[in-house]
């Protein structure tokens, strides 16, 4: 009886062990942040028409955006939400500064699309 007990233990963590790595593995990694800047640098650019001062500025904070969004994401768990909101207010307002007024209104309309995350849908 002892055997069949021990046995079940076994079972069970082994697969309590296997459900977790599968749940890893169907979690997507970001592309790196180089790649992600140089992506919403090349959309912002055409979009706002940035002048070379404006990219240099912007590569600068986007760079620290994302860096930061992936320590949140890194450091174990469900990122904090406020976190991560005070993360992009961040952004927002030192991109902005850099903006003329007629560049901010076509920000704050590419914004979301820029940014927003797709949703995942559980299956």
């Amino acid at each position: 009886m002892k055997t069949l007990s021990v046995a079940l233990l076994i079972l069970f963590i082994s697969s309590s062990v296997y459900s977790q790595n599968r749940q890893r593995q169907n979690t997507a990694t970001p592309p790196p942040v180089e790649e992600r800047v140089k992506t919403t640098l090349e959309k912002i650019t055409s979009e706002l028409t940035l002048s070379k001062e404006q990219q240099e500025s912007s590569k600068e904070i986007f760079t620290d955006f994302f860096t930061s969004i992936d320590r949140l994401r890194t450091s174990g768990g469900r990122p904090d939400r406020n976190k991560m909101d005070s993360i992009s207010r961040k952004r927002d307002k030192e991109f902005e500064a850099l903006l003329t007024a007629e560049q901010k209104k076509k920000y704050v309309k590419i914004k979301d699309e820029l940014f927003s995350r797709p949703r995942r849908v559980n299956q």
